[in-house]
């Protein structure tokens, strides 16, 4: 499972897209298990060159890295996919044997229906720096793909804390650990990784597969973080011929919910949503609601997606820019959007153009989501003054957690691709 001469072309000068469509591209099918039973219940896909007999790691991780660099990310990753659909139809896998493929986002626009094909037979799985790089077309795309019967899987989870930053906006039904989680000795990063892991399967019923299982001692390791599932050389290098599933055995991830609803709103209209009338405050009492909660973000760890509103402000208090400085520094995912500013002023910050007739310039307002904890406070200046002049804004502050993943995703599909 070592390094071929194939990678090695492919990371020089041979033409990828000649590749994919002259038919030297092939598909390998490694077994995903269940780790109580050792039970076949996917198998995870994998591309190689057809001048190699034997699949090789190596291989794919250099094939995958040009397609992601291409300009046609998403047409070679397309014609990927299809060629494993067509060679799993051509083994005669059951329709249910459940693939997980690896997807770039661009592709996503392109996926086919399979609403009349078994419940999320295909799971494409996501990379967390992928959805990062374009979190609106990204989570838009995952909508759609959906809404067509494909499965929404998330990959190369945990090496980094940040990489479960996304996990309450995409609500993957699988997560995918990162091969190399199974090595890492910091007990602490593993305890906080378990923790993170457990609370998205707790609330979605979500399943965590374990890649890179070599031996025993990796699965004893796979089973105390909690994952039922693994994959790995233990349980035989990626084939032409892979061992079905069983038609009749249990589907792991039937009970996983997603309401698949698009982002609309903004958080001010999400938080009307709940029901409850706004408290009404003045500047100073909001502002100190907002930093208090923009405190609390600084203890959320690399988990935590950290959004910050400013209506239509040009600039921002100097302790304000101190605060998110040092929330970009600790949390894993930190937008800072205002009708007054294209750039934030914390470079680390994401960001996006505002259109003049966007209801968010109207809004001031901290989201952050976490795996683990969520919270919101939202204002929007009240049309006429209170009573002794001064202005003042209906407010609403919560924990609600729905509230603030739609919040987060209405605001997300603001946030322009790269910086």
């Amino acid at each position: 499972m070592g390094t071929t001469d194939a990678s090695m072309r492919i990371e020089s000068d041979l033409d990828l897209e000649g590749l994919v469509r002259s038919g030297l591209i092939t598909t390998f099918f490694g077994p995903v298990v269940d780790l109580d039973t050792d039970a076949v219940v996917a198998h995870q896909v994998f591309h190689g060159s057809t001048e190699s007999s034997h699949f090789g790691i190596d291989d794919f991780i250099a094939l995958r890295r040009a397609v992601r660099e291409s300009p046609l990310a998403g047409d070679l990753d397309s014609s990927l996919r299809a060629l494993a659909l067509r060679e799993a139809e051509a083994l005669e896998l059951p329709r249910n044997n459940r693939l997980l493929l690896t997807t770039e986002p661009q592709s996503l626009v392109t996926v086919e229906d399979r609403t009349g094909e078994p419940d999320r037979s295909a799971i494409l799985q996501l990379h967390p720096e992928r959805v990062a790089m374009a979190p609106a077309m990204s989570l838009r795309s995952v909508r759609q793909a959906r809404s067509l019967g494909w499965g929404i899987g998330m990959s190369s989870i945990g090496m980094d804390l940040s990489t479960t930053s996304f996990l309450p906006l995409v609500n993957p039904s699988v997560v995918t650990l990162h091969r190399n989680v199974l090595d890492i000795e910091d007990t602490t990063h593993i305890a906080d990784l378990i923790r993170l892991l457990h609370a998205h399967v707790e609330r979605t019923e979500a399943i965590i597969i374990a890649d890179g299982i070599r031996d025993d001692a990796d699965v004893v390791m796979a089973r105390a973080m909690g994952a039922r599932f693994g994959t790995g050389p233990h349980f035989g290098v990626p084939s032409h011929s892979p061992t079905p599933v069983d038609p009749a055995g249990e589907d792991p991830i039937e009970a996983h919910y997603t309401r698949n609803l698009p982002a609309q709103g903004t958080p001010f209209t999400i938080a009307q949503g709940l029901g409850r009338d706004p408290m009404i405050m003045d500047a100073d009492m909001l502002e100190a609601q907002l930093a208090s909660l923009e405190e609390r973000t600084l203890t959320a760890g690399k988990s935590a997606v950290v959004i910050g509103i400013f209506a239509d402000h040009e600039t921002l208090r100097d302790e304000t820019i101190e605060r998110y400085a040092r929330i970009a520094d600790s949390t894993g995912y930190t937008v800072m959007l205002s009708n007054g500013f294209d750039t934030p002023p914390v470079p680390a910050a994401w960001s996006g153009p505002l259109d003049t007739s966007d209801p968010l310039q109207q809004e001031l307002a901290v989201v952050m989501v976490g795996p683990d904890w969520s919270g919101m406070t939202v204002g929007k200046r009240r049309p006429a003054p209170g009573m002794d002049g001064r202005v003042e804004y209906d407010v609403y502050v919560t924990t609600d957690r729905y509230a603030c993943v739609d919040a987060a995703r209405s605001v997300m599909s603001r946030i322009r691709a790269l910086r």
